[in-house]
């Protein structure tokens, strides 16, 4: 309990008007007693009196003990009005951190349960994509599809580099009513044959075959096999089709395509002789990246060829412009002959001019006429000049020279 030094200075205050007021009330008394009824009382007051000085004193004591103890506690207070101050910026961060995580968390939770959403509708669409593709149709579709994209991704250009669904009979007189799905249009007029296939019956099985124990293992590795069967019956189809001999000159090769990778390399670790089976049967199986590796090869094949048709366009047309120089260097040599003639003409013309028809002019000495007498051509006017350039010469010799 505190006890402020005011607050003890009005109960000593108190005390003391109390003690007076005793005294007298006991004086009053005492005058009005006995004597020795006075004497009594008087040392009952003095003993009262003594004890309240007494309670005093020890209040004293107590106040001082109080003041001290207040001191103290406000030096603590000042010692610790920055570690207090601290402690509320803490108290404010954390505040602000846990409101932070309550926001992050709710992000959180959205997300997960957006995601949880986004999972049920993959599994949905997956579960509706293995139903389909046990149709043979809807895989017959998708394998086409996917065959146009990784063409046109390659940059073949359709009609131009590549047919879809074509006759043979259309690009060969020896073909017949065949269509694959893909005719790759090869330079030179030949062709290359392309099919897909997709067999996935017996390895969408497999694969949902996930136990590890043994009867497990073993009911996979059957079902692996029977696809390896599946894809070595397609390769024997297809080479009983024998599109090559639908395309005289062109590869003898017909490219077998399936639409995901894990056909061919689950159909190869099932089979090991697959491959090699298939090549010497005139069978090229591929998946997505080797095809897009062979049309590619394909379309630099094109590209070398256009640029070797350009080259001996323009051989030609250069043979072509050289023939056709020599021709007018031919006139040119022509024109320089008759222009030599012509000047020789001349010459002879002034010449005879002046030694015989001037001297019978001169005979009529009594016509006061004058005669213009023409000028002879000089010869460095008159020579006609000759073509020095090798294109323009014959054999070594000048055209057009004299």
């Amino acid at each position: 309990m505190d006890i402020s030094a005011p607050l003890l200075v009005i109960l000593l205050v108190a005390a003391l008007a109390l003690g007076c007021g005793l005294g007298y009330f006991f004086a009053q008394a005492r005058a009005a007693r006995a004597p020795g009824q006075e004497a009594h009382e008087l040392a009952a007051l003095q003993a009262s009196a003594a004890a309240a000085t007494a309670r005093a004193g020890r209040l004293e004591e107590e106040n001082n003990a109080l003041i001290d103890r207040a001191k103290s506690d406000q030096d603590i207070m000042r010692a610790l009005a920055p570690l207090a101050q601290q402690l509320d910026t803490m108290n404010r961060r954390v505040q602000g951190m846990q409101e932070t995580q309550t926001a992050q968390s709710s992000q959180l939770h959205e997300q997960l349960n957006s995601a949880a959403v986004t999972q049920r509708e993959l599994a949905t669409e997956t579960h509706s994509l293995r139903t389909a593709l046990t149709s043979n149709s809807a895989r017959g579709t998708w394998g086409e599809v996917e065959l146009r994209r990784i063409v046109e991704a390659a940059g073949m250009l359709p009609h131009v580099d590549f047919s879809t669904q074509q006759k043979t009979s259309l690009v060969s007189t020896a073909g017949s009513d065949s269509r694959p799905d893909l005719t790759v249009h090869l330079p030179g007029g030949f062709h290359l044959a392309v099919d897909a296939k997709v067999p996935l019956s017996a390895l969408l099985k497999a694969q949902d075959m996930t136990g590890e124990d043994q009867a497990s293992r073993a009911a996979r590795d059957k079902l692996l096999a029977e696809h390896a069967k599946a894809v070595r019956s397609h390769i024997n189809e297809l080479s009983k089709r024998n599109y090559p001999a639908e395309y005289p000159g062109s590869p003898n090769l017909t490219v077998m395509f399936m639409p995901a990778e894990s056909l061919l390399s689950e159909a190869l670790k099932a089979d090991p002789s697959l491959l090699e089976d298939a090549l010497g049967a005139g069978i090229a199986p591929t998946a997505p990246s080797s095809l897009l590796a062979l049309l590619r090869s394909v379309a630099t094949v094109w590209s070398s060829a256009k640029v070797t048709e350009e080259a001996q366009a323009i051989m030609g047309l250069g043979r072509t412009l050289v023939d056709r120089l020599n021709t007018v260097a031919g006139h040119l040599d022509s024109l320089g002959s008759a222009l030599q003639r012509s000047v020789t003409a001349y010459n002879k013309t002034v010449g005879s001019i002046e030694t015989r028809l001037l001297v019978t002019a001169r005979a009529f000495e009594s016509v006061d006429t004058s005669v213009a007498q023409p000028r002879e051509i000089p010869s460095e006017k008159g020579q006609v000049r000759s073509f020095t350039a090798g294109e323009l010469t014959i054999e070594g010799d000048s055209i057009g020279g004299a």
